[in-house]
């Protein structure tokens, strides 16, 4: 807080105190006082004017001063407090009191969301596991009557059943990834991977999606080892497997996996696994906002069952791992996903939003 600031803000303080001195010069003038004494009187008046007020700035300047570099420094608005001292004179003791009110009710508040959004999370993730339950034993009760010998008519909608039974526990899955996101530190394992086994480990996952869709998949030279973590990579190459399928092409579909490594040598050198589709794509308007959460597009208005929701969790999973993310593509000619994983450093961040990096 400077000086000049301080005195604009007693502006009128100062205009009736001006008002004053020339009050009293007047007085003076007219009793006859000499003018040299009444200069002098006029002078003293000033200076004693300016002098309280810099006693008063000198006392609040250091209050106001914290106040203001926190309003900037800080990271948090609700820790102002702790940073800065109580005052003694009483405007700044008030403020400080109530600053400190406020942020007491405040972070009760916060503590309360906290509390529930975690119970709520304990809650979808318990939902999921119980949800799971039945499904396998009705993947089982699928088994059985694959078994038996059916009419071809029967064993189509066997299978027809056994696929949106995989359909109802991949949305189940994306669930459970989404209510973990938000503690991903509980559930992190950093450790060196092939992006050749990770590529092989989704595909057997995702391995009866990509026949009955007919979808070939293309591997290219995978022999790059990365450090990240083995379940969540393969959900996330499992999400862009599914996107890929959901939109491939009637004739011929495929999918292709490609890696290669960028600015070897150097701080940034990063290894980039590229999954990409010859599927109807995504145009130019749409390319920027595919990641974004509950997004579908033209493509996923056209009967498609788009939720909006796969993509979206691919960014966060690799923004949570510091594992980069783009998507590149052409309508009608196919889309393309990049992971770019450091090969120096990775990084996590955990549930209050903070960052930690590790160098390797």
């Amino acid at each position: 807080m400077k000086f000049g600031s301080f005195v604009l803000s007693h502006a009128p303080t100062c205009f009736i105190l001006a008002v004053v001195v020339m009050i009293s010069a007047f007085v003076l003038f007219v009793a006859g006082v000499s003018v040299s004494i009444i200069v002098f009187t006029a002078i003293i008046e000033v200076l004693a004017t300016l002098a309280a007020l810099a006693i008063d700035w000198t006392r609040k300047k250091r209050f106001f001063g914290d106040l203001e570099a926190c309003t900037s420094e800080v990271d948090h608005p609700l820790w102002m407090t702790e940073m800065v001292e109580r005052p003694e004179y009483l405007e700044g003791a008030i403020i400080y009191d109530a600053l400190g009110a406020i942020a007491h009710a405040a972070n009760d508040d916060v503590a309360e969301y906290r509390r529930q959004v975690a119970d709520y999370r304990e809650y979808i993730e318990t939902w999921v596991h119980e949800a799971k339950s039945p499904l396998a034993a009705a993947h089982l009760m699928v088994d059985n009557l694959r078994a038996e010998p059916l009419a071809d008519a029967a064993a189509e909608k066997v299978e027809s059943i056994d696929e949106e039974l995989k359909r109802v526990e991949g949305y189940i899955d994306q669930v459970l990834f989404y209510a973990r996101s938000e503690a991903f530190d509980r559930d992190y394992l950093i450790r060196a991977y092939s992006l050749a086994d990770l590529v092989a480990a989704a595909l057997r996952a995702n391995a009866s999606t990509l026949i009955g869709a007919h979808v070939a998949p293309v591997l290219g030279d995978l022999d790059l080892e990365v450090f990240t973590d083995e379940k969540w990579v393969e959900f996330i190459l499992g999400q862009i497997i599914q996107n890929s399928v959901k939109y491939a092409r009637s004739e011929a579909p495929r999918i292709e996996f490609s890696a290669r490594l960028v600015d070897v040598g150097s701080a940034d050198e990063r290894a980039e696994l590229t999954v990409s589709d010859n599927g109807c794509g995504v145009s130019a308007a749409d390319l920027p906002r595919v990641f974004d959460k509950g997004f579908t597009g033209d493509n996923g208005r056209t009967g498609k069952r788009s939720t909006g929701i796969g993509l979206y969790l691919v960014k966060r999973l690799c923004d949570k791992m510091g594992v980069g993310v783009s998507a590149a593509s052409r309508a009608d000619e196919g889309f393309a996903i990049t992971l770019a994983f450091s090969r120096n450093k990775f990084r996590f961040v955990d549930r209050g939003g903070h960052s930690s990096e590790v160098t390797q």
